[in-house]
């Protein structure tokens, strides 16, 4: 371009066309077979959006979350989620910034935590059984419950002679 004289980018633009057709010619070469070996694309545009997207690598938590550029996110409707604590995901950022979570291939369900926002915990069997040792306590502390004398029920007769 300096042996043009361009030295400005309308002037680049304006040269462009010259430029490709001289390129062409002297580096063209005709195909050896002239069978177009080039095939369809066979991806979806949501699977050619994830191959086009910055993968990156993430564990999940006990909780099913993932920090992802001081974001968390938190997988839902996996139920308890055992099989999935410790598990290595891949977040998919997108170009728009969309962001798919994907465990072995397959996209993950998640909601995005507010800043300080607390996962929703996840229950195992230690916390299970906090909360059911908790229960029985509270129902063993409450006093049997005793109808009043003038009570209905104190008028039933079992005696059922009449």
């Amino acid at each position: 371009m300096r042996l043009q004289g361009i030295d400005t980018i309308e002037q680049a633009n304006d040269w462009l066309p010259t430029f490709i057709k001289d390129y062409n010619q002297r580096f063209a070469v005709d195909p050896q077979h002239p069978h177009d070996a080039h095939r369809e694309v066979l991806h979806s545009k949501e699977d050619m959006a994830l191959i086009l997207s910055r993968h990156h690598t993430r564990k999940l938590s006990k909780n099913l979350t993932c920090q992802f550029h001081n974001t968390e996110y938190q997988l839902q409707g996996y139920g308890k989620g055992y099989r999935l604590r410790g598990a290595t995901i891949t977040v998919c950022e997108g170009f728009d910034g969309h962001v798919t979570l994907l465990h072995k291939g397959r996209a993950m369900t998640y909601r995005r935590l507010q800043q300080g926002e607390m996962p929703i915990p996840i229950a195992d069997d230690k916390s299970v059984q906090h909360v059911v040792e908790q229960a029985k306590q509270r129902q063993q502390q409450k006093s049997g419950y005793k109808p009043a004398v003038d009570h209905p029920w104190r008028r039933y007769s079992v005696d059922s002679t009449s």
